[in-house]
């Protein structure tokens, strides 16, 4: 079975600093706002109805595709193999967080150093740290 999914390294600039949102996800890893696909959506929709949802951040537009993960894991018997296509998101500067307490433990907006230390999955440190560079080369 295949699940796709969409998300996004959500950057705004702060002041002339870029600020990145990572979420704590509800098995405690800080990673970036993503979720699954619905049908007839577009991963590009996909990946903003994700953001919004979970940290009230409507004011976004993708900047760009940076990458995808893929792995594969078993859920009740079943081995599902799974594509997380990811975005760079530019996020409007003044819009508060609010979180989706049923989904996420919380999020927050990070330096980029200090969100290329929190960030924990497989894979993800290296497409934070392009989407950043990509960012600050548009944008800073």
């Amino acid at each position: 079975m295949k699940q796709f999914a969409a998300g996004g390294v959500v950057i705004k600039k702060e002041r002339g600093i870029p600020k990145i949102l990572l979420i704590k996800d509800s098995y405690g890893h800080w990673t970036w706002p993503k979720g699954h696909m619905e049908k007839k959506e577009t991963l590009e929709e996909t990946a903003l109805r994700e953001i919004a949802e979970e940290t009230g951040q409507k004011k976004t537009e993708i900047v760009k595709k940076i990458g995808e993960q893929k792995y594969i894991f078993t859920l009740r018997g079943k081995k599902i193999s799974k594509i997380v296509y990811i975005f760079l998101i530019k996020a409007q500067a003044r819009e508060k967080l609010v979180v989706q307490a049923s989904e996420i433990e919380k999020a927050k907006w990070f330096r980029a150093e200090e969100a290329l230390e929190k960030i924990e999955y497989k894979g993800s440190r290296a497409l934070l740290k392009k989407g950043i560079e990509a960012f600050k080369r548009k944008y800073c």
